[in-house]
């Protein structure tokens, strides 16, 4: 932390969640007097742990991406690096498909193939739909609308409505909670975006930034991470926030809420808005209306997930994957099943295994209707189709998270760019920050914070 002893500048941040508590703590780390305010009595937003049975296991994302390096740099930062653990499970996972298992072809990258021989091997994709993919090798680009189309459509043009269906959709609409045929390209898978800028097949092109970018989802296991958690969960990153300002004298206010914006602008030389969309509308509207208006209109899906320990004796098959994900066109409530305990050493023991039943995404609320005894009924029902789980839980936790993603839609950048122009004309010292503007995982919501903070120190010193 800084060691000057009078801070000669101020900030207010709202919203406690990880973009805002990173935003406090390089502010502080540079010197300002910070103040957060969160209007829940947690820290950390979607970034939590919470007990199942006897242990702590995380309520939100338990993975964030070796790639996006912001993860890293914080757990450094914090000294937690030593501590970080990659998933040990052999296979990364599996699709459902009409009863049965399929494992995720080898040589894909979040579920586009490229090994089109691989994939015609491992039977969840029929020989027509591998045939259709070929039209990807030869076939013209696909015309964009102001630079940007939906994940779906490119792909549909590209490789066709059955590996859209099976692969690509339960991989990124999974990540998203999304429907990829209202899912931004440039903003919602920027690999994927990056590939057809290299050329318009996506077979090659993915298959020509492979080596550089890594494996994933689907590949063979690289020599290098690419997820890591930690034992306990990554709400460890908040914990280790949380220790820091706290030590450095901070202001860290729970069940706080913020009501006007222009008030908190009048105390202090600069604010960081870290809140849900709806939430930061509303209080920009007075300052801002027309950045107001912009996130209003980004919609949100929600999600709710059951995480339960069953004893191991009353599930019959080997947990030697990461899990199953369940596509759209399975027509079931269950989106992915995570056996937390094959996917982590630290979850796992002999004689239970830790599975975590997720459900929800944009156009589908029907966990919203059950309680949590019905939903978790409902999730062990779906998963009992394809996995079979004789035993009840011996211990449960039902988490519902409402809003939970907010949905990227074709030219969600340049709604962005809008959004911080008119805030900057605004509002020069205050700065918006979340999952809401250019990415939802925890390395992109880290380094949204510490970009805003850095720039405020720039701005005003």
């Amino acid at each position: 932390m800084s060691t000057s002893s009078a801070p000669t500048r101020s900030a207010i941040v709202i919203g406690g969640g990880i973009a805002g508590l990173s935003a406090a703590f390089d502010l502080h780390r540079a010197g300002w007097r910070v103040d957060i305010h969160e209007a829940a009595g947690l820290w950390g937003g979607k970034v939590q742990s919470s007990p199942v049975g006897d242990r702590l296991v995380d309520a939100g994302p338990d993975t964030f991406l070796a790639r996006a390096t912001a993860g890293y740099q914080m757990c450094q930062d914090l000294g937690l690096e030593g501590e970080l653990t990659s998933p040990v499970a052999p296979v990364p996972a599996y699709i459902a498909r009409a009863g049965r298992l399929y494992p995720l072809p080898t040589g894909s990258m979040l579920g586009v193939p490229t090994d089109l021989d691989a994939l015609a091997n491992n039977g969840l994709i029929s020989a027509e739909g591998v045939e259709r993919a070929k039209v990807d090798l030869s076939a013209d680009a696909t015309p964009l609308v102001d630079g940007d189309i939906s994940i779906g459509a490119l792909c549909r043009a590209r490789l066709g409505d059955e590996i859209t269906d099976w692969l690509v959709d339960p991989l990124i609409g999974g990540i998203n909670a999304s429907d990829i045929d209202l899912l931004s390209l440039r903003a919602g898978a920027p690999i994927l975006a990056a590939a057809y800028d290299l050329g318009p097949s996506l077979v090659k092109s993915l298959g020509e930034m492979m080596p550089s970018t890594g494996p994933t989802l689907g590949s063979a296991k690289p020599a290098q991470p690419v997820f890591y958690g930690l034992p306990g969960g990554i709400a460890r990153i908040v914990d280790g926030i949380i220790a820091a300002l706290t030590a450095g004298g901070a202001g860290l206010h729970l069940n706080s809420p913020i009501a006007s914006l222009a008030d908190a602008m009048a105390r202090a030389d600069a604010v960081v808005v870290a809140t849900p969309t709806a939430a930061a509308a509303h209080l920009l509207e007075p300052v801002s209306p027309s950045a107001a208006a912009e996130l209003a209109a980004i919609p949100y899906s929600s999600v709710a997930q059951a995480v339960v320990e069953i004893p191991r004796s009353g599930v019959e098959r080997e947990l030697d994957a990461s899990g199953i994900m369940f596509p759209r066109g399975e027509g079931r409530l269950i989106t992915a099943c995570t056996w937390l305990s094959s996917k982590w050493a630290h979850y796992h023991r002999p004689d239970s295994v830790l599975l975590r039943l997720s459900s929800g995404r944009y156009g589908d609320e029907r966990n919203a209707a059950l309680t949590d005894d019905e939903l978790v009924d409902a999730l062990l029902a779906d998963l009992r189709s394809v996995e079979a789980v004789t035993a009840e839980p011996i211990a449960r936790r039902v988490k519902r998270w409402t809003p939970a993603f907010p949905q990227y839609a074709p030219g969600h950048l340049a709604r962005v760019e809008r959004i911080l122009g008119a805030v900057a004309a605004d509002a020069p010292a205050l700065r918006l920050v979340g999952a809401a503007y250019r990415g939802i995982g925890v390395p992109a919501c880290i380094d949204d914070g510490r970009s805003a903070a850095a720039s405020l120190v720039d701005a005003l010193g």
